[in-house]
């Protein structure tokens, strides 16, 4: 919101108002790389990575998002949060997306988000 100079809803709504292709898959299991993002979202990556992002934030980093599968370094700028299991093989979930899939992001509140069984979880 800060490098565009506008408010963090309008992040959430912009990033909402497209579909995202799957491009492909790396990095972690799970961790699909999707575009592209409009300009008026596009961010560098951090100069320095975090040590820990949760599992389920939802990032972008250039012309790209994705979400973090589980919790692992990274260096996206994260918008966000989901529920949705990317990568759970204790429950056979090994990946959700697949290359050439479509996704698209609904926004939602925070207790919406904790009534899903979402995390409150913080960055290191």
């Amino acid at each position: 919101a800060e490098l565009h100079e506008c408010s963090v809803e309008e992040v959430i709504e912009r990033h909402c108002r497209d579909s995202y292709r799957v491009y492909a898959l790396g990095f972690a299991p799970g961790f699909a790389y999707m575009g592209e993002v409009a300009e008026d979202l596009q961010a560098p990556r951090l100069d320095s990575p975090r040590t820990r992002i949760p599992a389920g934030s939802v990032a972008i980093a250039e012309r790209q998002t994705a979400i973090y599968p589980l919790a692992s370094p990274g260096g996206w700028n994260i918008i966000g949060r989901t529920t949705f299991p990317l990568y759970e093989p204790q429950k056979g979930i090994l990946n959700q997306l697949n290359s050439g899939d479509t996704v698209r992001f609904k926004a939602i509140s925070k207790d919406e988000f904790i009534a899903a069984g979402g995390s409150v979880e913080a960055f290191e």
